[in-house]
């Protein structure tokens, strides 16, 4: 059933940064390449218009740099660095989006948790319901989801035995919490996982997604929690509603050519549809290059 409650309608979001595992790769200093910014500020600006409040659940050094960048006025809940509280014991190479998981913990449902490279072009209030509602399911290729065998656990651990693992992954792109009881569960679960992982020589992307995504639907089931998907596996581009950067930004990380069309149009857009955020465009060296470029 769709509900056409307001406080479902006007959802209350957050955006997540943990800076760990960005230091962690720059070697030092928070860096965020220019076509993730723009699309970071199209994510928090159309969230704004059309779907209600964001806020930026991340750390001190991540609190910085949005100061510098200019771009602290982007979340109109402000930025919240509640991300210093991490738990300094979680390996930000492995679980590099623990941070998600631990901004979703301390925001009280119902709330949605956006990636900072999804881009809603529209009112989504009709894709929500009771259910909980993830980005879109991901089979379970053991490339990414292998055998859990394959994790090395401390002694004292040991997976639900309700735990379903026959069920498909859930991407968490987007992910809609409508209550607190799967919200508290499937989070107390992901941070037990990933205290418990032992041993060294691990694929960050295999025990993050495991964490973060496969154990959602596993959680949701032993709960009797139904959860949906915005979007089908096969057909997430036959859609205009939204925009998933994703796997997009290796090409434009890679081709100069795709990147300034890329972030051309993001800076058009962004003057377009918000011109008070030119002013901030053009202080920034990262962006100014491509407001120049329009003009």
């Amino acid at each position: 059933m769709i509900s056409n409650d307001p406080l479902v309608t006007r959802m209350r979001a957050f955006h997540a940064f943990w800076s760990a595992p960005n230091r962690l790769r720059s070697g030092g200093a928070v860096s965020i390449p220019d076509y993730e910014l723009l699309t970071l500020m199209l994510s928090a600006l159309k969230w704004r218009a059309l779907n209600g409040s964001i806020r930026m659940v991340t750390d001190s050094s991540g609190a910085a740099f949005f100061a510098r960048a200019g771009l602290t006025g982007l979340w109109d809940e402000g930025v919240d660095t509640a991300l210093d509280e991490m738990d300094p014991a979680l390996d930000p190479g492995l679980f590099w989006a623990a941070g998600k998981l631990e901004a979703l913990r301390r925001t009280p449902a119902p709330c949605v948790m956006l990636d900072t490279d999804m881009v809603f072009w529209s009112d989504i209030g009709t894709h929500l319901s009771d259910a909980a509602v993830a980005a879109h399911r991901e089979t379970l290729d053991p490339a990414v989801y292998p055998d859990p065998a394959v994790f090395s656990l401390a002694p004292d651990y040991a997976f639900p035995p309700e735990w379903d693992f026959s069920l498909p992954a859930a991407n968490t792109a987007f992910l809609y919490m409508p209550d607190e009881g799967l919200k508290t569960y499937y989070t107390d679960e992901a941070f037990r996982f990933m205290r418990a992982l032992r041993g060294g020589g691990l694929d960050p992307v295999v025990t993050m997604c495991f964490a973060e995504q496969r154990l959602l639907p596993m959680c949701a089931a032993a709960r009797g929690v139904e959860l949906r998907t915005l979007l089908y596996e096969n057909e997430q581009d036959a859609q205009d509603f939204v925009t998933h950067l994703w796997g997009h930004k290796s090409i434009l990380a890679d081709s100069p050519r795709e990147r300034v069309a890329f972030c051309l149009g993001c800076t058009m857009r962004i003057v377009s549809d918000f011109p008070a955020w030119a002013d901030a465009l053009a202080r920034n060296p990262q962006t100014r290059p491509y407001l120049n470029g329009i003009e």
